[in-house]
């Protein structure tokens, strides 16, 4: 496990954002000017590794209010470099605006400790400093401290808002987002010393992610302008001139040139702990303990990028082998992770919910266990009655049963979508509604499933649909869904509009299954769900084993189930039982997949390999066995776009503290088998990854990688 720290001040991260949300009111202002605080300085000090940095010049911004990565302002009237020691002082050079932006401090250019007159014009280092009116609070004196773990820890939580410096922004509908990400970095880090922070019990920083990544740009910035050094890191990261433009692009493209970047570190480097051997990347996750004593039953991402976890649990009675379960509760929770509000059980009809779904509008829709449909608004208030919205299946859920665990219904309907008329489709288990295999509802709830017709047939068959769950409708009134013999789409009055063509790995029916002379990888190619991109109009489908699309009208795009995808992983390996024969087995397989903003596909896959002799009984193995999880991304167009890996023979990210990568060894183990470590909640309107960890029980925020989602609902 790497080393990470806790660190935020929740207070601060609502302070920062809810004045965003409400304007300067409680700041002092004068005319449209602003006021100049003329008692109060700013202080700091510019370091280079453990060296100042004299000559750089200082410039104050303040961040772009009215367009995503737009021009910041400069602040400062007069200029600022830094003496000998690094040190710099801004008296009476500045005025806060009304408006009372977030701003931010960046050096440039200077002499890193070298002799003589030397100076390096790559030099860029930032930090943030937070609301423009902290600075006349400040009792006398306002002290920043600039440096190569300043620059990375603003820039990882920047990145979806700035292209460079000196553009950095976001518009007034996303400016919470840009609010929340300077929550999180003065959070994480004290600006005034460079140091990170020591307290709180929420966000965990990968402290050697962020020390890595400092370290590869202060080989640069502590030598002298077009070194070996600097020239490495800038063509290694697309061509890039500063180091807070190479730190940006690190962010942003995370698995690429990581070996030739990484082999820029010096042999002392001077933030540590590090990484000592190449890592896979360097992406940045952000993890968020959930409550304790509560296990995450459902998940979701709205919208407007809250959080939305159902928490419960159960009771288990050892002497009668029965559990029961827990009526949990809705908790909601900001894009930096601060909890917003809860919805308790019975509001609107909330009772026992088995998945969470959410629309365009913000509101967040609950599948009960009951088989009624709960809905709410963005701030938790019930639209739907107290009793729910009826799907029209009957329940047989009982909150106590047989056996130590949760307790779900043997006539469950599936999870809902809900299409851009607010209409609401549901599976409906086999038999529950004799000649019905879907139910729909309109935006009050009403029941309105069509009759079906004879051409439904292949949409419905003899067990029935499933997956229109998946948010699989095309915004046209039609959904999509996996049946049992085809994959088709059905429109508005219940008659089946197109179908999918077969293709193993993307688009296979588990009726294929059956004739197939592999049987396993027959099975491993059924598609397990489908999502539907509203940016191209095309349909995805995966399976464990790939991925593609095809066109709203049923035409083959592209499916890649091939070595580009997924590494070279012993299938299941060895058959023999013999104790002490030597064996090796494993899988590496499709979990869950999420759409951008840009239509492309993230996806997790993960899996064990095992290698060493058969056990003391058939069944078991004695030896090693690793575990690895990845976060892979193809674009709209088919093309993979995470790079490949030749150490792991794998095409995928492995962000810090994402699912369980470790290796360990076994004593008559059972033999291989898979679990999802990682599930992706959706990717937000600001571009970050939203995920949920079973393996450390944390939520992920992963940063800088996806592109904002504003479409795909």
């Amino acid at each position: 496990m790497s080393l990470s720290v806790r660190a935020i001040s929740i207070f601060s991260c609502v302070s920062i954002v809810l004045f965003l949300a409400t304007g300067c009111a409680g700041s002092t202002s004068s005319g449209n000017s602003g006021i100049a605080p003329i008692s109060t300085i700013i202080s700091g000090r510019v370091h280079g590794g453990q060296q100042p940095v004299s000559g750089a010049t200082i410039q104050l911004y303040s961040v772009n209010t009215t367009t995503n990565a737009g021009a910041s302002t400069p602040m400062l009237t007069n200029p600022v470099t830094t003496a000998s020691d690094g040190t710099f002082s801004i008296t009476s050079d500045y005025t806060c605006p009304t408006s009372n932006p977030l701003v931010y401090i960046v050096a440039t250019g200077g002499n890193p400790g070298l002799p003589g007159n030397a100076s390096n014009s790559g030099i860029a280092m930032m930090s943030m400093i937070g609301l423009c009116n902290t600075l006349t609070t400040s009792p006398s004196t306002t002290f920043i401290f600039i440096d190569e773990i300043t620059t990375v820890v603003a820039v990882q939580v920047l990145a979806p808002f700035m292209t460079d410096y000196a553009h950095i922004g976001s518009s007034p509908s996303s400016i919470s987002g840009v609010g929340g990400a300077f929550a999180t970095a003065t959070s994480e880090v004290d600006f005034s010393t460079g140091q990170f922070g020591a307290g709180g019990t929420y966000v965990d920083l990968p402290i050697v992610t962020v020390n890595t990544l400092a370290d590869i740009i202060s080989a640069c910035i502590n030598t002298a302008g077009g070194s070996a050094p600097c020239t490495s890191l800038f063509s290694n990261t697309g061509g890039t001139s500063n180091t807070i433009a190479a730190a940006l692009q690190m962010a942003i493209s995370p698995g690429q040139n990581t070996a030739a970047l990484y082999s820029l570190i010096t042999a002392a480097p001077p933030f540590q702990p590090y990484f000592t051997t190449v890592p896979t990347d360097f992406t940045s996750t952000v993890g968020y303990t959930i409550p304790p004593s509560s296990e995450i039953l459902a998940g979701t991402l709205d919208s407007n990028g809250q959080v939305w976890l159902y928490l419960g649990g159960y009771n288990y009675n050892t002497a009668t082998n029965t559990s029961t379960d827990s009526a949990g509760y809705i908790a909601v929770y900001d894009n930096n992770f601060n909890q917003l509000f809860t919805v308790m059980p019975g509001t609107g009809g909330l009772y026992y919910p088995t998945s969470l779904t959410p629309d365009a509008s913000g509101h967040v829709f609950a599948m009960n266990a009951n088989n009624t449909v709960s809905e709410f608004s963005s701030t938790g208030g019930a639209l739907s009655p107290a009793a729910g919205w009826p799907t029209g299946v009957t329940s047989t859920f009982s909150p106590t049963g047989t056996g130590n665990g949760y307790i779900y219904a043997t006539n469950q309907t599936g999870p809902i979508a809900v299409d851009a008329l607010g209409n609401i489709w549901g599976s409906i288990p086999y038999g529950a509604i004799p000649g019905d295999c879907y139910f729909e509802l309109n935006s009050s709830g009403t029941n309105i499933t069509p009759t079906l017709s004879a051409t439904t047939g292949t949409f419905c068959t003899v067990s029935g649909v499933y997956g229109i769950d998946s948010g699989a409708l095309d915004g046209l009134g039609n959904a999509w869904a996996i049946g049992p013999t085809s994959i088709a789409k059905v429109n508005a009055q219940g008659t089946l509009a197109a179908t999918a063509p077969v293709n193993q790995g993307c688009f296979y029916p588990s009726s294929a299954v059956a004739g197939a002379s592999n049987y396993t990888l027959a099975y491993e190619s059924v598609t397990s769900n489908l999502l539907f991109d509203h940016i191209t109009n095309h349909l995805w489908g995966y399976s464990q084993l790939g991925a593609g699309a095809i066109t709203d009208a049923g035409v083959f795009y592209g499916c890649d189930d091939g070595p580009t995808l997924l590494p070279v992983v012993p299938g299941y390996g060895t058959t023999s039982t013999t104790p002490g024969s030597p064996y090796s087995a494993g899988s590496l397989l499709i979990q869950n997949a999420v759409l951008d903003g840009g239509g492309n596909l993230w996806f997790v896959t993960a899996g064990i390999t095992e290698t060493g002799v058969v056990g003391s009984t058939s069944g078991t193995f004695t030896g090693t066995a690793a575990f690895s999880s990845y976060l892979g991304e193809i674009s709209s167009t088919g093309n993979v776009l995470t790079p490949f890996n030749a150490n792991t023979q794998t095409y995928g990210l492995q962000p810090t503290g994402f699912g369980a990568n470790a290796t360990v060894t076994a004593t008559n183990a059972s033999t291989v088998s898979n679990e999802a470590s990682v599930e992706l909640l959706g990717v937000d309107r600001f571009g970050n990854i939203w995920a949920l960890d079973t393996q450390s029980f944390r939520i992920l925020k992963i940063t800088g990688l996806a592109v904002a989602n504003t479409v795909n609902y």
